[in-house]
């Protein structure tokens, strides 16, 4: 019986494909927007995840700005002044009993990176040797920074790949940023699109020293250290920020492990769910309130053929079955044109942008039950109103 229902519901919709078509257009909206935010939410879940994975258990970072409640660190502060200065690289390292002897920094700078007239914009960033994993940068060809060019102050930079082909130079050439020539003497590529620099585009990996030099200032932006064991690491980052504390006589900057991104990470994704819960119930509502109303005229439609059916022996479970698998299935199938039409969003995002959507069996699982919540909901009066038709006066309607 469920099968002929099933035939008799198709060959209902696609007979009327056009109104069907315009009535499940809420159900699409609001899956699509289901599986597109949900998409996203976890793609940067499973990033921050392999960020989180690539520094390891033992790194701690220190950025300007002071942490809230919340732990969530101060985005805005790194557009600031920063509070941080090589002095206080210097006295961590030589108070600090719980972390490695080895503690590096980044420094930003300003300025366009320039080979004769052709020019590219980006964020130049002066870096001590071990400084490269906060950009989750993989040297590809020639050499990375090495202590000597700091402590010589070397003018020697290293690129990206793209940045070399814009300007059209190649290794040993030289380029300018401002007044300062620098030579080409590495290339690397960004192992992870998300990094610690709050930044977008390309970046040039120069000496901290020369960074510092060119700002005419020890200002840093960027210290990470590491902690001498796995386990000692929540009171090596205790001991960081109690030391800067002592010296800056405030907390104006935050002490974090990759691990508290997920923090900022898992915030930000339940406040997409509860905008996913708003949209989709929404648009869902809007969908269903034309799903009942289209099965109402359906109903009204086809009065003699439910007349005709209670005349030969069928039951108000049947009738009601009938209606019901017809609404469902008008669900499901906008569900399922929901899902293809975020499944081609999440693949373009991927493909141009930093995001990588990630769409799952579980989302997929809640999209079509949704769907058919919604199908049983708002199908069920019209279903019930089918069923409860008296069979006489169904074979007198004209």
């Amino acid at each position: 019986m469920i099968w002929t229902n099933f035939k008799s519901a198709v060959k209902s919709l696609w007979s009327n494909g056009l109104r069907s078509f315009l009535t499940l257009l809420g159900i699409v909206i609001g899956i699509y927007a289901v599986v597109t935010l949900l998409a996203a939410a976890q793609g940067l879940q499973k990033q921050i995840g392999g960020f989180v994975e690539d520094f390891g258990p033992r790194t701690i970072f220190v950025l300007p700005g002071e942490t809230d409640k919340s732990g969530v660190p101060n985005v805005t502060a790194n557009f600031a002044p920063s509070t941080l200065f090589v002095d206080d690289v210097n006295y961590v390292k030589e108070k600090a009993t719980l972390i490695d002897n080895q503690v590096d920094y980044a420094v930003f700078i300003g300025g366009l990176l320039s080979k004769d007239s052709k020019k590219v914009s980006g964020l130049p960033v002066g870096i001590t040797p071990g400084a490269m994993e906060l950009f989750g940068a993989k040297i590809t060809q020639g050499r990375g920074l090495e202590q000597t060019d700091l402590d010589t102050k070397a003018k020697v930079i290293v690129l990206s790949q793209a940045t070399l082909d814009k300007l059209g130079v190649k290794m040993g050439d030289s380029v300018a940023i401002g007044q300062n020539s620098f030579r080409i003497v590495g290339n690397f590529k960004i192992e992870q699109q998300i990094n610690l620099t709050s930044s977008a585009g390309d970046m040039f990996l120069l000496p901290a020293t020369v960074a510092n030099d060119i700002n005419h200032s020890s200002q840093i932006n960027r210290m990470v250290v590491h902690s001498k064991e796995v386990g000692q690491v929540d009171q090596a980052k205790d001991e960081v920020m109690a030391l800067l504390k002592t010296k800056h006589g405030a907390s104006d900057f935050t002490v974090l492990k990759p691990t508290d991104l997920l923090k900022t990470v898992n915030q930000i994704t339940d406040v997409l769910a509860y905008a996913v819960v708003g949209i989709a119930s929404i648009s869902l509502l809007v969908g269903g309130i034309g799903i009942s109303n289209i099965m109402l005229v359906t109903v009204t439609e086809r009065t003699r053929e439910i007349g005709l059916r209670k005349a030969v022996g069928a039951t108000e479970g049947a009738i009601l079955l009938q209606f019901l698998i017809e609404s469902v299935l008008l669900t499901i199938i906008g569900a399922a044109i929901g899902i293809g039409l975020a499944a081609l969003t999440s693949w373009l995002a991927a493909k141009y942008s930093p995001l990588q959507p990630l769409i799952t069996l579980k989302t997929v699982g809640l999209a079509l039950a949704m769907a058919v919540i919604a199908g049983v909901v708002f199908g069920l009066f019209p279903a019930l109103r089918a069923a409860r038709k008296d069979p006489v006066e169904a074979l007198r309607y004209e």
